[in-house]
């Protein structure tokens, strides 16, 4: 098994990247989401309001996500709780992941620790500019996944482009290769593919 690793901030386009990884590799690809390691909510830590921070790279479990990665390295499958990104209206639900000859880790803080870094073969960052970003993750957390506007702007303000600017950014010049999402990330992707089938 070979692992590649998809980051970049939110609402770069890395569920769009990976689907297309998807529809390329088809099931000689799995997938492990940084999403369904979350820790639950009430672990996570707040900000100065008072109001839960899931943009920092503690509130992931990366011990599980490093023991699930291995357990797919070796061969066996591994279950997990999907996330609901804490809305009552999404019903979690419990998969398996298998191994496959490529897996691909996809999420905000995927590079953060080194023993998880240090098992990636690939490592890919998704980019686009902050507004766009701003302007998809409104579009996705008001209309997917329940979020009030102002939700939104507050998480986007304190949360977000603070963790993107100390945990995530600095890895765009350090990945493999930087896929350009601002208008068409089909290019780049095909790079990727190409860098994946060397």
């Amino acid at each position: 098994m070979k692992i590649v690793a998809l980051t970049g901030g939110s609402g770069s386009g890395k569920s769009t990247v990976l689907n297309g990884l998807l529809d390329h590799f088809s099931d000689k690809a799995s997938i492990l989401s940084l999403d369904d390691y979350y820790r639950p909510r009430e672990e996570l830590p707040v900000d100065d309001n008072g109001e839960t921070n899931y943009d920092v790279p503690q509130a992931i479990n990366h011990l599980d996500l490093h023991r699930d990665i291995l357990k797919l390295k070796s061969g066996e499958s591994v279950s997990l709780k999907t996330y609901t990104y804490n809305r009552d209206a999404m019903i979690s639900e419990v998969i398996t992941i298998n191994s496959a000859p490529w897996l691909i880790v996809e999420g905000l803080f995927v590079m953060h620790h080194d023993d998880v870094r240090s098992l990636f073969d690939i490592t890919a960052y998704i980019d686009a500019t902050p507004s766009t970003r701003l302007k998809r993750r409104k579009y996705r957390d008001e209309t997917v996944r329940g979020y009030s506007p102002n939700e939104v702007q507050y998480q986007w303000t304190n949360h977000v482009r603070p963790a993107d600017i100390k945990h995530i950014e600095p890895w765009r010049n350090k990945c493999d290769i930087v896929i350009d999402n601002e208008k068409d990330w089909a290019k780049g992707l095909n790079e990727l593919i190409a860098l994946m089938e060397l």
